[in-house]
């Protein structure tokens, strides 16, 4: 054991220690060795009382005290640099920073919604079908190396984690019937639902709290007429508590669709994706009715056969069988459940903060807005083929330095390519990044193009000093010009021209290993913070104030109705954003079941691949800012996920309340 390794170890820091006690191996080993020995030295959570263990939020800790350095999904580990500076020496801390480094390439000028983050789906339908112990027969199949000492290191962590857990049950007089022996079977294949669940479950925390996969397409062989809604409830507790993530429903829909959504009720997380056909039948839009009116914005609905073809035409390669397990993994990034690694989301591309610099500095130059127009497109090209850049940069140090060794294990094909999952192991590969401010260009765009190239009601020069002067009467103006969200043909012809210019400067680079680079559309909260340095918009924005919530209109511009809005909408090319193009919209709880099925089929028909439903009114927002401690369960959705609302900060939570209600 090397003499940092130990200090680690003599710091109560188990995961660093045995990252550093085998430095001449393969990357691969050290991680995975880092693993199993914080599985082994680390607390198990404490057992709440429940039908499934483990449960409760994971915090690290060894002896009872806080560990700095744990397993991370995205980024194989994350570190507490402040509490681990107080508790190692400096050699130690920096030979964790220096592992860190090794890693390059962000942060960009617009990071916006992620900096090389990777959600992902294991491969939980074959761990429901073969038994965690399959995995352990296909490694010892292969040959002698580091790669194969690896996985089975994880696999001994995993048994270890196993045994610690059972060891506080069986300490405890309290544990729900036939918990323990569930458990004891998590190695094999399970043969009740009940089973399957526990087993769902345990595997879910060994992966990291991250993605939870098709469960009614997994779970639906075990089942027998069960009610389940209160456990898998229980479930959906877990990855709430974790802030874990999402899982998708359907297409075959069957009783655990409805189930699903049914345990959904009131709770926040995980975001479900509901993947809709034409034929889904009626008892199953009852049930998104019924859940939607609970607040909790359960769930989103996904254009299938949009996916679909979006998925052909760009990878004409992958099969039909290996389509059917689209996903939609972290907020809502398109991938393929258990054999596939996506960069969700490897970048943000910030439309607006170009928008701003270009004018500033150019628009003074050009006597009409079609050279205006080309010139910009062309700035905003060479600085997402900069982005680009950056991003294949992180991506191949990733692959050669920062192994993931439980998604090596559990994703296809990595142990049959003996490749780890960040370097080339998984059978699919692309990388997405978030386009922000897309619609406040837009409408600047026209206002730019009304006022200056076509009235000539203002120069370049008095343009831009009335839009920083905020001068009353040229943001009325700026109010006249046409504005995206109503059904208006030429600033939706405008909106579609410049979002097609920007998906396809995204083709400009190949994705590594292998792949394309592809476009979302999904701010979350990152719209906030993503306005902070940009100027004053004449789509109405001040400087420094938050961005528009993907690609619904600039709020409180939308005048027409939800019609014209996803009319609007539909307009842009969003089979180009295969990422997934967000689209939120705040409905009347007591509208939904006469207003929401016939919305949703017009606006998927025109093209719409994406929309979710926030129902809480206004009334119930202002007495939420008013009086939060009423309000602790309030649930809202927020760019492509479901957010407790008084966790958001006043900025976005005004953001919210600015959305017209329909």
């Amino acid at each position: 054991m090397s003499t940092i390794s130990q200090r680690f170890f003599d710091a109560g820091e188990p995961y660093a220690g045995g990252l550093f006690e085998f430095p001449d191996r393969e990357p691969i080993f050290r991680y995975a060795n880092a693993l199993k020995r914080y599985y082994e030295f680390t607390d198990p959570t404490p057992y709440g009382g429940g039908r499934l263990y483990p449960c409760g939020m994971v915090i690290g800790t060894y002896g009872g005290n806080a560990i700095a350095v744990f397993p991370n999904y995205s980024y194989t580990f994350s570190s507490d640099l402040r509490a681990l500076k107080e508790k190692v020496d400096d050699e130690c801390y920096n030979a964790l920073v220096d592992e860190a480094g090794k890693v390059s390439g962000f942060p960009t000028p617009h990071t916006v919604g992620g900096a090389g983050y990777t959600h992902s789906f294991i491969n939980y339908g074959r761990i429901l079908k073969e038994g965690l112990c399959s995995y352990r027969a296909r490694v010892e199949a292969l040959p002698d190396d580091d790669f194969r000492a690896a996985l089975l290191l994880v696999l001994d962590g995993i048994d270890i984690y196993r045994e610690k857990l059972l060891s506080h049950l069986r300490s405890r007089d309290d544990v729900h019937e036939g918990l323990i022996e569930a458990l004891e079977h998590t190695d094999r294949a399970p043969t009740t639902l009940y089973e399957a669940v526990v087993l769902y479950n345990f595997v879910y925390y060994v992966d990291g709290c991250d993605d939870i996969g098709r469960l009614d397409q997994h779970l639906i062989r075990f089942h027998n007429g069960e009610d389940i809604v209160d456990l898998l409830h229980e479930l959906y507790q877990n990855i709430d508590c974790n802030s874990g993530w999402s899982g998708a429903l359907g297409p075959d829909y069957n009783a655990l669709t409805l189930q699903c959504i049914r345990a959904s009720h009131y709770i926040r997380r995980p975001s479900l994706q509901l993947r809709i056909k034409p034929d889904m039948p009626d008892e199953i839009w009852d049930e998104v009715y019924a859940s939607l009116a609970t607040s909790c914005g359960q769930p989103a609905l996904y254009n299938e056969n949009a996916f679909q073809e979006a998925l052909m035409r760009e990878f004409p390669e992958i099969p039909e069988e290996d389509r059917i397990r689209l996903s939609f993994g972290g907020c809502t990034e398109t991938m393929l459940e258990g054999i596939s690694n996506v960069g969700s989301e490897d970048l943000g591309i910030n439309t607006a903060l170009i928008y701003d610099q270009f004018t500033r500095a150019h628009l003074s130059e050009f006597d009409n807005f079609d050279d205006y127009f080309d010139a910009f497109t062309d700035e905003c090209a060479r600085q997402i083929a900069e982005a680009l850049d950056i991003v294949t940069e992180y991506r191949k140090t990733r692959g050669k330095h920062r192994p993931q060794p439980v998604r090596t294990l559990f994703v296809d094909d990595c142990i049959d390519r003996r490749l780890d999952f960040n370097a080339g192991g998984a059978r699919y590969y692309w990388s997405i990044s978030n386009v922000a401010g897309l619609i406040n260009v837009i409408d600047s765009l026209s206002a730019v193009r009304e006022l200056i190239f076509e009235s000539g009601r203002y120069s370049a020069e008095s343009f831009m000093a009335a839009l920083d002067a905020q001068d009353p009467a040229f943001l009325a103006a700026c109010r006249e010009c046409p504005a995206f969200g109503n059904d208006d043909e030429r600033v939706d012809t405008l909106g579609a021209e410049f979002a097609g210019r920007i998906y396809e400067s995204f083709n400009q680079r190949e994705c590594w290993p292998s792949g394309k680079y592809i476009t979302a559309s999904n701010q979350f909260i990152t719209y906030e913070s993503a306005g902070i340095h940009v100027g004053a918009t004449p789509d109405g924005r001040a400087a420094g104030t938050p961005l528009c919530d993907s690609l619904g209109s600039v709020h409180g511009k939308d005048k027409k109705g939800p019609t014209a809005l996803l009319n609007s909408v539909a307009a842009l090319p969003l089979n180009r954003v295969l990422g997934t193009p967000i689209m939120n919209l705040r409905m009347r709880k007591e509208h939904l079941s006469e207003y929401l099925r016939p919305l949703t089929e017009a606006f998927f028909k025109r093209g719409g691949m994406q929309l979710q439903i926030t129902c809480v009114s206004r009334e119930e927002i202002l007495d939420a800012i008013a009086h939060p401690e009423k309000h602790e369960n309030l649930i809202v959705r927020i760019g492509g996920y479901s957010e407790y609302f008084n966790r958001l900060s006043p900025g976005l939570q005004q953001t919210v309340l600015a959305r017209t209600e329909y």
